[in-house]
């Protein structure tokens, strides 16, 4: 990496760290002049055009991006702390910086999070789902798991976001690695059923992990394919999730049969009052032997739910994700690093990848 980008990548961060500690003494006055303490660091004419779009963003405070950082302020000082220093400091902008030499240096892609399946074990049986493929005795151990985090570390890569399999089978092990390595950020997703007070209390503790709950409507369609009951728990798990102040998201994976719920307005401020920060949807592609094609959306209905996404992401202060379709936004970015985030292309068929482990 070049000297100057390194100037400007440490440049940035500082005007991070200081701005994120400026938001701490009064984040409803702050939130709107935090592009101008962030212009006293850094010099006219860098990083321009992402600097204009979040302060467009942020200085409306009718604006949906605006309600959304104050609902971040509502979480655990010592999570958010957690939050702010490994997600944006140490994964985009420490991290990337070092990815980009690693990169360089090997003529290899580094990716910006890896994905790891913990176990293929699951305490459910979802419809169609492709994970039961794998049976429930494949694990990954402790000691290979940190040695994936190490190696990760030294190529820049400070995000690692879990699957299964349901990787709360083993929420111990996860939660000695968030102690390990207190520098990362830790995702996972998970069906939310064993979610409980002592976690949540494991969770404030490490302060370095964030579940992705898996949730397909209200309760007669997220049933009809997860099994009798699981509405239930998921919506005792948010609730102690937000009772701790405790960050947590959506995982979608809409269906011919729920792409009406979750597409919904309603279901976007269930979402939002339960106290998530964000969805992310993913359309159900039928794979393996108990796959159920019927569920499969079709043309006219992955449509719908894609112009849905995209106006309630405009007006809903909440940050949602579209898996499939949000490759757009990477390919009008011509496929490339930018300066602040990374987008990369897969070897195999050129599709872009917004979060790829290639």
């Amino acid at each position: 990496m070049k000297l100057m980008d390194k100037a400007k990548q440490a440049a940035l961060a500082a005007a991070v760290k200081t701005g994120l500690g400026y938001l701490e003494k009064d984040p409803e006055v702050n939130i709107p002049k935090l592009m101008e303490l962030v212009d006293k660091f850094v010099p006219d004419g860098w990083y321009e055009s992402q600097r204009n779009a979040i302060r467009n963003a942020i200085q409306d405070k009718d604006s949906n991006w605006y309600k959304l950082i104050l609902r971040i302020y509502e979480l655990d000082p010592g999570v958010r702390e957690a939050f702010f220093t490994n997600f944006i400091i140490n994964a985009s902008l420490k991290g990337s910086a070092l990815q980009e030499e690693t990169a360089e240096e090997n003529n290899c892609n580094v990716p910006w999070a890896i994905l790891l399946d913990p176990t293929s074990a699951c305490n459910l049986h979802c419809t169609g789902c492709w994970a039961a493929e794998y049976g429930h005795k494949l694990n990954l151990d402790f000691d290979t798991i940190c040695s994936i985090v190490e190696q990760g570390r030294k190529m820049g890569t400070y995000m690692y976001i879990y699957t299964g399999g349901e990787p709360l089978v083993r929420k111990k092990d996860l939660m000695r690695i968030c102690e390990k390595y207190p520098d990362c950020e830790f995702l996972s997703f998970t069906n939310g059923t064993l979610i409980d007070e002592e976690f949540c209390q494991e969770m404030l503790r490490v302060k370095n992990f964030v579940p992705a709950i898996s949730l397909e409507g209200f309760e007669q369609a997220n049933d009809g394919r997860r099994g009798q009951g699981v509405f239930e728990k998921v919506m005792r798990a948010m609730d102690l999730l937000r009772k701790n102040k405790l960050p947590f998201g959506i995982s979608t994976c809409y269906t011919s049969a729920n792409y009406a719920d979750i597409s919904s307005e309603a279901f976007f401020d269930m979402m939002i009052e339960m106290g998530a920060m964000f969805v992310w949807f993913f359309h159900y592609m039928p794979v393996g032997n108990e796959a159920v094609p019927e569920l499969l959306p079709t043309p006219e209905q992955r449509k719908t739910v894609y112009e849905r996404i995209r106006a309630f992401r405009n007006t809903k202060p909440i940050f949602s994700m579209d898996f499939q379709n949000d490759a757009e936004i990477c390919r009008r970015l011509h496929c490339r690093r930018t300066e602040l985030f990374t987008y990369q292309c897969c070897r195999r068929c050129g599709a872009v990848c917004v979060h790829p482990l290639l």
